[in-house]
Formats: C-alpha cells, sequence, structure tokens
C-alpha cells in the first residue's frame, strides 16, 4: 500500500500488511453516512453487524460475540482459565495473557514451525493459537490441534488470516464447547484502521461471555464500516484473489534479489524472509530509507526474519529495484 507519512513523502507500506487495494467502498459509504448521526450511540448497530457477521460465518447470531479486535477477545477469554499457553515464535499472546494476571506458558516451535514436546496443559487452561501463524504464516497440524482440543480447558484458534489460506475454518466443522473462534475484520476485509473483530463459539459460551464485554464496545464509524463489507462480500473475494496472485510473485523477486539466506511462502497476505545474522534490522532501515517499510520479526521471536506483507505489482517493482540498489556485502553479510 502506498501512502504519504507526515512529512508528505511517498511511503510503501509493506510492514503491517494492509490492503493494498485500499478499504471497501461500501464500508466508505457506510461510514460517511454514519458520520451524520455521530450524537447517537450505535444502539441498533451492534446486532445488525452481528447478524450479518453471524451469515457471513454459517452460524447462528446467538454464536457471535463481537469485540474491539483481538485484545478484548483475549482478555475475555482469559477469565474463562487460570493459565494460557501459545506457540513461541508467534503472535504475543503472552502479553494479553500476563496482562489478565496469569500466568504464561510457551510451547516452542521445531525446525519446521510445528510445536514440540509434551506439555502439561491441562482443563484450567487455555491455548491460543493463530492458524494460519503469525509471523511464521504456515499451518499448525491438525493433528496436533485436535489433541490440544481434547485436553485443554478451552481452545482458542484465531484465523484473522483465513480467507488467505488453502486449509478450511474450524467453523467448517461441528464446535466444541471450550472452543472459541477470532474472525478478524482488519486483513482480508480492508479494515485495519478499525478495531473491530468477533468471537465466535457455542451459544451458552457465548452468552456466558457477553457481559464481560464493555458498554458500547465498539464505536459507531467502526461498527458501520464492518456492516459496508458484510453487505458487499465481493470486495473481500477480489482482495483475497489479488493476495494469492501476486504473492507467489512477491516470493520469486525476493529469492531472485539474492539478499536472502531463505524465503518463505505463506497461508497469509505476507511473506517471510531471512537474512544473515544480525542484518534484519540493517536491511529494515536501508529499505525505509528508500521510502518502503518492512517489518523485522524479532519482535515475534524470529530472529533474522523479515515480514514483507504482499502489495501491488507495481509495488513490487519498487522494492525489487529498491533491492538491487542495496545489494552489498554489508548488507548480506557472509552470503555475499
Amino acid at each position: 500500500m502506498v501512502a504519504l507519512d507526515g512529512s508528505g513523502a511517498d511511503v510503501l507500506w509493506l510492514d503491517w500488511n494492509e490492503s493494498p487495494l485500499g478499504p471497501p467502498r461500501a464500508a466508505v459509504r457506510r461510514v460517511v453516512a454514519a458520520a451524520q448521526r455521530l450524537h447517537e450511540y450505535p444502539r441498533h448497530l451492534l446486532e445488525e453487524v452481528t447478524g450479518l457477521a453471524a451469515g457471513r460465518l454459517g452460524v447462528a447470531p446467538s454464536q457471535v460475540l463481537l469485540t474491539s479486535g483481538v485484545d478484548e477477545a483475549l482478555d475475555i477469554a482469559m477469565t474463562l482459565v487460570d493459565r494460557g499457553w501459545a506457540v513461541e515464535p508467534g503472535f504475543d499472546f503472552n502479553a494479553r495473557v500476563v496482562a489478565s494476571g496469569k500466568p504464561f506458558h510457551p510451547i516452542p516451535l521445531g525446525p519446521d514451525w510445528q510445536p514440540v514436546g509434551r506439555h502439561d496443559i491441562g482443563a484450567r487452561d487455555a491455548v491460543f493459537l493463530a492458524q494460519p501463524g503469525n509471523p511464521t504464516g504456515n499451518l499448525i497440524e491438525q493433528r496436533w490441534i485436535d489433541e490440544v482440543r481434547a485436553v485443554a480447558g478451552f481452545y482458542f484458534q484465531d484465523e484473522t488470516y483465513q480467507e488467505f489460506c488453502s486449509a478450511p475454518s474450524i467453523l467448517a466443522g461441528e464446535l466444541d464447547a471450550n472452543v472459541l473462534v477470532y474472525r478478524s475484520f482488519a486483513k482480508a476485509w480492508g479494515l485495519a484502521g478499525i478495531r473491530v473483530g468477533c468471537l465466535v463459539g457455542d451459544a451458552d459460551l457465548i452468552a456466558r461471555l457477553a457481559p464481560l464485554r464493555r458498554f458500547m464496545p465498539i464505536d459507531a464509524i467502526s461498527l458501520s464500516a464492518a456492516a459496508g463489507v458484510l453487505e458487499e462480500p465481493g470486495f473481500v473475494e477480489t482482495l483475497t484473489s489479488h493476495v494469492r496472485r501476486e504473492r507467489p510473485a512477491l516470493v520469486a523477486l525476493l529469492r531472485d534479489s539474492g539478499m536472502f539466506l531463505d524465503v518463505r511462502d505463506t497461508e497469509t497476505n505476507f511473506v517471510i524472509a531471512r537474512v544473515a545474522t544480525g542484518r534484519a534490522e540493517a536491511l529494515v532501515a536501508a529499505l525505509a530509507g528508500h521510502g518502503i517499510r518492512v517489518k523485522s520479526c524479532d519482535f515475534f521471536g524470529l530472529d533474522d526474519w523479515i515480514r514483507i506483507g504482499v502489495g501491488t505489482a507495481e509495488g513490487h517493482r519498487r522494492l525489487a529495484e529498491s533491492l538491487a540498489r542495496l545489494r552489498s556485502p554489508s548488507l548480506m553479510g557472509a552470503h555475499e
């Protein structure tokens, strides 16, 4: 996505996996209309968006709880258990578990980025998993997920990147009473600028969690944007088709650049690439100097890897040109 930074410079933002096609037009129309009613509480929008989301996901409205992003969803889920578990490297579920005042236990990933080892997961625990993962972008084996679901008190699956992946959603099967699924409107829905998503689960479990949600937890603008894209889902299909088409091209240009030791295709709207030891931050900074923003995966515990969002064909050409200009021993390290 190309946009202007605070100085007015032309910046190619590939660091936060935003929509390269902009926002859904239907969402923009709903937001413009909502601006005329900002003096009112969004009395009916929660119910409207809940119903639209349920229809889109193929569940009953009683199984859907809208939340102000994944953070609120995690905070609510942690009220159910005594401990939290999540894979590492991975999305920072640990921060939300620790914020709840309860202990966090990591589940290490092996070289193939699959969980390894035996763990003392029990009936008073919740296991949090992004499927596909972030920043690895791969799918965790279903066999392992089934084993965890059988022993954990609650299993929480974050499907933020579901629309981009090859595996079916967990919602395609029957939901156990101890399963919660989070779906975001940020990525495939092109609404990263708002904070809204939904928890999906057994109706009794959702009813148990609903009173824990804050009063009017989602503002009228965010709800209106979500309603717009849910009413016009063609945008999601267009964006996901674009990502699936351009993602292999991005992988190819990164491999051809000669700047990386390894480049991984993913099941998401980003790819990741490994540089020589200790060179990630230098390359991130060098690309920023060219007006291209990418993200170091050190934050997620995946040292020496860089995450790059799928952009447009023109944006990818610009990235390739910058990488060619930056190719040097100082950035490439031992693999020059």
